[in-house]
């Protein structure tokens, strides 16, 4: 990346049951160098209104924060992917931005959100899923971005998939556990690679 050459604005969205502060520590690392960063908090927490609803309020607060032009890079953990994809497919975010990270993202679905939680995004987080479905209908609309998918080595969240993502650049690092990727030095530095080439 060009010194004189802007740098985009990073919208760093979390997962279901945590709010913006789990970024934080994420945030810390890119802000070192030289990046605005925001971390929205989408509520409610548990994803209980579904994903479409927390794309939209993920759209509200990008327009809040940066305007309607500003151009953005979205890094995503675990369901905050899937809600940033529909950002970008179904409410047109794409046109503004330029790269998409998406960080232990259940693109296939989880096993886990068979759980009895009364959660209408747990539903739509379900292999095959009517909403998963749906982002892989509609995907072409993503075709001028960059793609990228990290998974850790071991994620019992996320499975089968371990968030494989067939049209992204897929990668995986030697971290274990899903949480621990949001903390993780190897991941930050991965993104600012592909920022700076």
């Amino acid at each position: 990346m060009s010194i004189i050459e802007k740098k985009p604005k990073l919208i760093l969205v979390h997962g279901i049951f945590n709010t913006g502060k789990v970024m934080g520590w994420m945030k810390k690392q890119f802000q070192s160098q030289g990046f605005d960063c925001f971390t929205p908090t989408l509520s409610p927490f548990d994803g209980g209104q579904g994903i479409e609803y927390a794309a939209e309020k993920l759209k509200q607060q990008i327009i809040a924060q940066f305007g309607e032009d500003e151009k953005i890079v979205i890094i995503g953990f675990s369901m905050g992917g899937i809600v940033a994809r529909f950002y970008l497919q179904q409410l047109g975010g794409s046109v503004r931005t330029t790269h998409l990270f998406t960080i232990s993202s259940p693109h296939l679905g989880s096993y886990m959100a068979y759980l009895p939680y009364p959660s209408k995004a747990f539903k739509q987080l379900r292999p095959e899923s009517e909403l998963l479905s749906l982002l892989d209908k509609t995907a072409a609309s993503l075709s001028e971005l960059s793609l990228h998918s990290y998974s850790a080595a071991i994620d019992y969240t996320v499975a089968p998939s371990r968030s494989y993502w067939a049209i992204a650049t897929n990668k995986q690092f030697s971290v274990y556990l899903h949480m621990s990727m949001i903390f993780s030095q190897k991941v930050v530095d991965e993104i600012l690679c592909r920022l700076e080439s």
